[in-house]
């Protein structure tokens, strides 16, 4: 029964995609909690890393975004095993498509590129839940009562790029999709005190909060739990 639920959540997020691509965004009940952080670094000119997850519907805080013409947006993804529902979205909307560098193709070109984003006051999202092909380190942290590997990329990210870390997460209770996002770490703050360990804690804590509220909504389909194999 557990198993149907699951794949029903999915089934439903996906049509739930369909109606976003397709800029029918208001078709969909919805509140937004914390984005004036998101607008006060616009505001200031300040770029942050964004640590999304596979968590509800990354694809609604992606058009949220869109939304607002002060928030400059980039998506770091791996699409390559989802190529046919990709060109999907993009036959709906080709505008879906801005914005979003492939990690499976990053090259140095893309990191000068995000370098830049940070530097005129962008955002870059990238999952911070499933360790990409070409990123494979991880850190271990405390999430759902056991020990589980997290990807370092968007921490290091931060850290590297001089800027502070948040996370943003979308989840469907009901009928109604609920966007928040807070700061989780200063990595790239003056003092360079924050530590990877810390950021990915803080990040897993958010996240098991999320699942424990819609158990139903974390789309990891593979072996996540398995050490070695928590891989796309």
């Amino acid at each position: 029964m557990n198993v149907f639920r699951h794949l029903y959540a999915f089934g439903e997020c996906i049509l739930d995609k369909l109606i976003i691509w397709s800029g029918r965004i208001d078709d969909l009940p919805y509140s937004l909690e914390g984005l004036e952080e998101f607008h006060s670094h616009a505001n200031a000119g300040h770029g942050a890393v964004v640590a999304v997850s596979h968590l509800g519907n990354l694809d609604f805080c992606r058009a949220i975004g869109q939304l607002y013409p002060d928030i400059n947006l980039t998506v770091l993804v791996h699409t390559s095993h989802a190529v046919k529902f990709n060109q999907l979205l993009k036959s709906i909307n080709p505008e879906s498509a801005l914005n979003i560098i492939q990690v499976s193709k990053f090259s140095m070109h893309d990191a000068m590129l995000l370098s830049e984003k940070i530097e005129k006051g962008g955002l870059i999202a990238i999952a911070g839940d499933r360790v990409p092909l070409l990123w494979g380190n991880t850190v271990t942290v405390n999430f759902m009562g056991s020990k589980a590997e997290f990807p370092v990329g968007a921490y290091m990210l931060a850290k590297t790029l001089g800027c502070p870390l948040f996370s943003l997460i979308s989840i469907k209770v009901g009928e109604k999709y609920e966007l928040s996002c807070c700061t989780i770490s200063e990595l790239g703050g003056e003092d360079k005190s924050g530590s990877i360990q810390d950021a990915a804690q803080a990040f897993a804590n958010r996240l098991e909060e999320g699942c424990l509220k819609s158990p139903f909504q974390w789309f990891n389909f593979y072996p996540f739990w398995q050490r070695g194999v928590n891989h796309e």
